[in-house]
Formats: structure tokens, sequence, C-alpha cells
């Protein structure tokens, strides 16, 4: 099977979207994206990323990922994101947190 878009989703300066491939009866899934940065003139520069594949789709997902805007969703897909979304929203001190998520970035 040819890979197949799983969710799309960005932020200022950046975005990626999350490929899965289902072989065998096995999904893997990956990121793909772009990222803006500063070159040394301090000119926007943009770059582009890959990652590898993992089996699980949650593990496949920026560490922000429930802070983007996620332009579309796979559907068979919806209800396991939308229930990870509300895991983070849900716990104490996330606006916090996200901020810690950025600083590594």
């Amino acid at each position: 099977m040819d890979k197949v878009v799983i969710a799309e989703m960005g932020l200022e300066g950046g975005g990626c979207t999350i490929y899965g491939r289902l072989v065998d009866g096995a999904w893997s899934f990956w990121q793909e994206g772009t990222s803006m940065y500063l070159d040394e003139n301090d000119d926007e520069a943009w770059k582009q990323w890959a990652t590898d594949p993992v089996s699980n789709l949650i593990d496949a997902l920026p560490d922000i990922w429930w802070q983007m805007y996620t332009n579309q969703v796979h559907p068979d897909f919806v209800e396991q994101l939308r229930t990870e979304f509300y895991k983070h929203r849900n716990e104490r001190h996330w606006q916090e947190r996200r901020f810690d998520a950025l600083r590594r970035e």
C-alpha cells in the first residue's frame, strides 16, 4: 500500500504531515515536515525533514502535536487522536508543560 496521510498539523514557522503505511496487516507511521529558522544572516530559511517509521501512531507525533493546528485527520484515526488529545488537555499544568516542550525544539 502507498503511504496515506494520517494527519496534517502546523503552527507558525512550520508543520508536519503524519503518514502511515499498512503492510501485511501492520501499520507504520512517520512524520515529514518543514521548519523555519534564521540563517547566519538572520534571513528566514526552511528545512525539510522526516522521521523513521514507528509502529505506534502516538509515538510518531511531534512532542507538541496537541497544541498544533490540525488541518485534516484520516477518518480511521480520529477517535484515537481525539482521546489522546483530551488526555493532554485534562492533565494538570498542561499550559506550563507546553513551554517546556517548545524549549526542547
